[in-house]
């Protein structure tokens, strides 16, 4: 008797841990055509809370990380029209660059000022893709699911076995690692996003993202680690740099092949 109740708890857990699969699967936006309502709210609670902490300025029109997003937008709106970006500046020694929703773009002095004009280029073009891609709105969408697909399995398994702490532990480690595996793949996206733009741009070198990358990979035990806030949000660069790389062989090889012809 007690086989058959664990075998019928086990099937319903499988059926709830299936059903948050499909729920955030339909949550979930491929892109952005336009910045969504869920994108406007949160892009309005991150300035606050970053604008507290930071005291973000607006840089003028005729700064260069201005004039580099101007350059960026311009080709960005060929395809997406819709879409307008807004810079950000932080004081600080923290190095980090952060897309916050709604076009709007946060970029740290502690990263920035050991950039280069392309490398600068490739950051904003980064972030410029995560716009693009509508990342933050699929997670708050995925978010939205979880949320919802968690109501429904504790209410399948009942408040004891949800409560239990193996079940806890489950859950939590579960929802962590996927949203680990998103966040992998929506930053490869937003670095080929950013190769690619500066690929169709006539100012900024593809190999910008090459040096960013490196100079990010340098910094690792030359800053403390409170300030390097970019490591615990993006992979590894040398992951990153070998996919961009082979990008850029991709792209050049193609540019070289038109040429010759």
């Amino acid at each position: 008797m007690k086989k058959n109740n664990f075998t019928l708890k086990s099937q319903k857990f499988l059926l709830a841990f299936l059903f948050i699969f499909l729920l955030s699967a339909v949550f979930v936006s491929p892109g952005a055509a336009a910045f969504s309502d869920y994108e406007k709210d949160a892009a309005v609670i991150n300035l606050e809370r970053l604008e507290e902490k930071y005291d973000l300025e607006e840089l003028d029109d005729d700064h260069e990380l201005s004039i580099i997003l101007a350059d960026l937008q311009e080709i960005v709106q060929q395809e997406h029209p819709e879409l307008e970006f807004t810079l950000h500046y932080a004081d600080t020694d923290v190095v980090n660059g952060l897309y916050i929703g709604d076009g709007n773009i946060v970029l740290f002095s502690g990263l920035v000022d050991i950039l280069s004009r392309d490398e600068r280029a490739a950051l904003i073009g980064h972030e410029m893709g995560h716009g693009v891609e509508g990342h933050l709105d699929a997670n708050l969408r995925r978010n939205i699911g979880f949320g919802l697909g968690r109501l429904v399995l504790d209410r399948i398994l009942g408040q004891d076995t949800s409560s239990s702490r193996f079940y806890q532990i489950f859950v939590n480690l579960t929802f962590n690692l996927m949203d680990r595996g998103f966040s992998r793949e929506q930053e490869k996206e937003a670095d080929l996003f950013s190769v690619d733009l500066l690929h169709s741009s006539q100012k900024y070198q593809m190999v910008g993202m090459i040096g960013l990358l490196e100079s990010i990979q340098e910094l690792q035990g030359r800053r403390p680690p409170e300030l390097l806030e970019l490591f615990n949000t993006h992979p590894h660069p040398e992951t990153r740099l070998e996919y961009t790389s082979e990008r850029i062989k991709e792209l050049q090889a193609e540019r070289n092949s038109r040429i010759s012809r």
